[in-house]
């Protein structure tokens, strides 16, 4: 999967949506990310974390300036929360590799702005592809 051919040109199912990191640590492009104490035992390893990063302060509803996925690489369930690896695989705008924490909602203000929630996709492989029009 090349960077910036992932999200544009292929179907998805949505697991988990609007699932907002509580902690993450790490650089690039390997990241833990834990979300707190809520459901994410639908999230399964080899699926993706999509992010919409909007301008802080926005709003929520502003305009999207780039889209990240983060293929889900690891998942530590031995401990709770759960801790997940996510590693970069690329964006829309190409602007590279950046944080799970640096990616804003468009929520707060410029100087205290929210994080970007995630959302757990499944990708349909090219064998779904031939049944859907």
């Amino acid at each position: 999967m090349s960077k910036n051919s992932f999200y544009p040109d292929r179907q998805y199912i949505v697991v988990l949506d609007d699932k907002t990191p509580s902690s993450v640590s790490g650089s690039g492009p390997s990241y833990s990310v834990n979300y707190g104490f809520v459901d994410m035992s639908a999230a399964k390893q080899g699926m993706y974390a999509l992010v919409h990063n909007r301008e802080a302060g926005a709003g929520t509803g502003s305009t999207i300036l780039s889209t990240y996925a983060y293929l889900i690489t690891g998942i530590n369930d031995g401990i709770s929360p759960a801790t997940f690896t996510l590693t970069y695989v690329g964006d829309t705008a190409g602007d590279g590799d950046d944080s799970p924490a640096d990616l804003y909602s468009g929520g707060g203000s410029s100087g205290s702005p929210q994080k970007a929630p995630h959302d757990i996709v499944m990708y349909l492989g090219p064998a779904f592809e031939m049944f859907v029009e």
